[in-house]
């Protein structure tokens, strides 16, 4: 992996079609954009892209009260449970606007207890285009060869997200 400086979001790569279903989905097994940002937390670089490794992408919006529900779920489930190991977890925080509530996202997301590298969209909404998303909360599962196996939009909950990043690990059939 290259160094990655902090700074503005950037997006590259072919992006995925626009998600309309989970059945017979076109992204599956494409591989997705790659996102170079800087983590709204911490300030560290961050660069969404496969190392090897499973991933999922978790897009989020302040003001959605589903976002704010899932997160707070995540959040309290991943207090006591681990990650898989093996799984990598990001997030991107989309659809920003000062005049909704929990803005600025940064500080919703700390309030939150969030533990994970979350980046900003672009104004442009480059990273959502980029990705397909059609409504939040929306999640994106990436096999550790890189191609899209899942997009789900809509809440998980912290049952459903363990049997997602699981998922992620077990061989193909």
């Amino acid at each position: 992996m290259e160094d990655v400086t902090p700074g503005p979001t950037q997006v590259s790569g072919t992006a995925l079609p626009k998600f309309e279903q989970l059945e017979d989905d076109p992204a599956v097994g494409r591989t997705p954009p790659v996102v170079v940002g800087t983590d709204l937390l911490t300030g560290e670089a961050v660069r969404i892209e496969s190392q090897g490794r499973p991933m999922v992408v978790a897009f989020y919006a302040h003001w959605c009260p589903h976002c704010q529900a899932e997160v707070a779920d995540l959040t309290e489930w991943l207090e006591t449970n681990e990650l898989p190991v093996g799984v990598d977890f990001f997030a991107v925080s989309v659809l920003e606007d000062p005049t909704r509530g929990n803005h600025p996202p940064e500080k919703w997301l700390h309030d939150e207890g969030w533990q994970h590298p979350v980046v900003a969209d672009t104004p442009a909404m480059s990273v959502v285009d980029a990705f397909g998303l059609a409504s939040v909360p929306y999640l994106v599962a990436i096999d550790a060869e890189n191609a899209v196996v899942l997009r789900f939009a809509g809440n998980v909950g912290p049952t459903e997200i363990a049997a997602f990043f699981a998922a992620l690990l077990e061989p193909s059939a």
